[in-house]
């Protein structure tokens, strides 16, 4: 968490390579498969400094973080739209690529739900923490954790009943 006079304190260069390694470790487990995190961290700073500096948020890595959060979903809204389009016109094996198993059930998540996760299994981040980067109650995180969880379990559960067929 930054305090405004540390914000203050630094370049925007400064503040900007400070925040970036986080940012794209974090745009790289909510982004879909398609997409650069690197393009989702470009796109949420963009948007950033269209509105003002970094310097002068509060908190810039909670507004990019949650920017790359609502930037993922979109992105997934539109590729879903385009697939459905797409397997009209083609065959799906030429749409979707083969990806191992896990890659795939994380894919099927949410980005919200693998934000939570991310930022609860990779990070260590506490619920409370990762309630208050989101914008949600400690509940709800729990709740989206829990779910997320539980359908990963389903999904690699059926794929060993499909293996051992």
């Amino acid at each position: 968490m930054y305090t405004p006079s540390a914000v203050v304190a630094m370049t925007e260069d400064e503040l900007f390579a400070q925040l970036y390694p986080g940012l794209r470790r974090f745009a790289a487990a909510t982004a879909p498969r398609e997409v650069d995190p690197d393009d989702l961290v470009q796109e949420a700073v963009y948007r950033a400094l269209r509105r003002h500096p970094l310097s002068e948020y509060t908190d810039p890595g909670a507004y990019l973080r949650r920017a790359i959060v609502n930037l993922a979903s979109n992105t997934r809204r539109w590729l879903g739209r385009t697939r459905r389009a797409l397997a009209r016109l083609t065959p799906v094996e030429a749409v979707d690529p083969d990806y191992p198993s896990e890659m795939q059930a994380l894919l099927a998540l949410p980005p919200v739900a693998r934000a939570v996760l991310y930022l609860v299994e990779v990070e260590g981040w506490s619920f409370a923490e990762v309630a208050t980067e989101l914008q949600m109650s400690e509940p709800a995180a729990r709740a989206r954790a829990s779910r997320a969880r539980r359908q990963l379990r389903s999904l690699f559960a059926d794929d060993a009943r499909g293996e051992d067929a």
